[in-house]
């Protein structure tokens, strides 16, 4: 195998595991929730009230994309446990293409 053929193989293989993590169930609700409102850290109840998804499989989500480096867990040591989530540069980076999906999907998903 190329050196080429080996830097496709291995870009490929990255781009599949973004789009695997992406293509979970509620992955992208949970995203949007950062990328396309304020840059504030939002709590696990805020995030549990806002969207439609079990508190277990929220919890998956979340640590999924700690991870991944797209969100930053700071968990505070107070009574009761205060839990706090932002997004990182990374996912920071992604919010041009966030704003760009939302505007598609208005104009062509709309119900």
């Amino acid at each position: 195998m190329s050196k080429s053929d080996r830097a496709e193989t291995q870009h490929n293989h990255r781009m599949s595991t973004v789009f695997s993590l992406l293509g979970k169930a509620h992955t992208l609700a949970i995203l949007k929730e950062f990328v396309l409102d304020d840059d504030a850290p939002i709590r696990f109840g805020e995030l549990e009230d806002e969207l439609d998804i079990s508190p277990n499989t929220l919890s998956r989500r979340l640590d999924e994309l700690v991870e991944a480096g797209f969100l930053e867990r700071t968990q505070y040591d107070e009574i009761p446990p205060r839990v706090e989530y932002e997004m990182t540069q990374m996912l920071n980076d992604l919010e041009p293409m966030f704003r760009e999906l939302d505007e598609w999907m208005d104009r062509y998903c709309s119900e």
